[in-house]
């Protein structure tokens, strides 16, 4: 029985990691394409031109800036900055709802938990399913990423691939298992996803304006996707600490729902 839960949930979302390596593949397809057959060198000497400010540049890039000659600086600007973020995110999010609220929600909960299975192993199980559900879906992207350029002999750095897509890992493991935290308290289902979503947003957003805000430097500390993406890991690889700050989070939320989930009134 302790086995059934974690490889249940596992097998449930299956098809789901497939189809999003699918649509991963598809889309860097087309940016190792673009890569491979479009000018983009003369795209860049038009932007270098334009001298635009390094708040905007960094706004749409990341610390890097924009770089549409190499394979890395065209995921820095297409994949990495919104849609890996946004897809992993959403998923890690709505896996998290479906662990525990949505559980309560379909009266399944109180079926499992009346057989020998205890509620701390209930959400051990679901906890270990969601981080494996999102590691998969991080190395989907990888193997996209390897595979599609692969396709057009383009050479990238298998390191930093592997540092960002890690980085990616953990920003969405931790808003995941946020979302597992907060179905654990007493709040209403709508709750459970809709505020962690609001603050995976509103960390992009102050990610995304920091750069317009020197003087408010110090802002920065106080968004995920600073210490995601704030180190530029596509181009310098693992970030010395950064990845320490969503291990203590990890360890934080993950300590926080499984105190609360072992008080909580199932019944009310």
């Amino acid at each position: 029985m302790l086995k059934n839960i974690f490889l249940k949930s596992l097998k449930d979302s299956l098809l789901t990691i497939l189809y999003l390596f699918i649509t991963y593949f598809l889309v860097c397809m087309l940016i190792m394409y673009a890569v491979s057959e479009l000018p983009l060198k003369e795209i860049q000497f038009i932007f270098d031109r334009l001298k635009i400010p390094e708040p905007l540049t960094t706004f749409i890039s990341g610390p890097g800036g924009i770089n549409l000659t190499t394979v890395e600086g065209i995921l820095n600007t297409d994949m990495f900055t919104i849609f890996a973020p946004l897809v992993t995110i959403g998923f890690a999010i709505f896996f998290g709802y479906s662990s525990t609220k949505k559980e309560e929600e379909k009266r399944t909960l109180e079926i499992v938990l009346s057989s020998e299975i205890s509620r701390s192993s209930f959400l051990i199980q679901k906890i270990a399913s969601l981080i494996v559900k999102v590691f998969l879906i991080s190395i989907s992207l990888f193997l996209a990423i390897l595979i599609s350029a692969y396709f057009f002999s383009l050479t990238i750095s298998i390191e930093n691939i592997a540092s960002v897509c890690f980085q990616l890992f953990l920003i969405s493991t931790t808003f995941g298992l946020l979302t597992i935290s907060v179905g654990t308290l007493h709040f209403e289902s709508t709750y459970t996803y809709s505020l962690p979503a609001t603050i995976a947003i509103i960390s992009y957003i102050i990610y995304a304006i920091e750069p317009f805000l020197k003087s408010l430097g110090v802002i920065k500390y106080a968004s995920l996707f600073y210490y995601y993406k704030g180190g530029d890991p596509l181009n310098n690889g693992l970030h010395s600490w950064h990845w320490v700050i969503f291990s203590i989070i990890i360890c934080v939320t993950i300590f926080l729902s499984l105190y609360f989930w072992d008080k909580k009134d199932l019944d009310s």
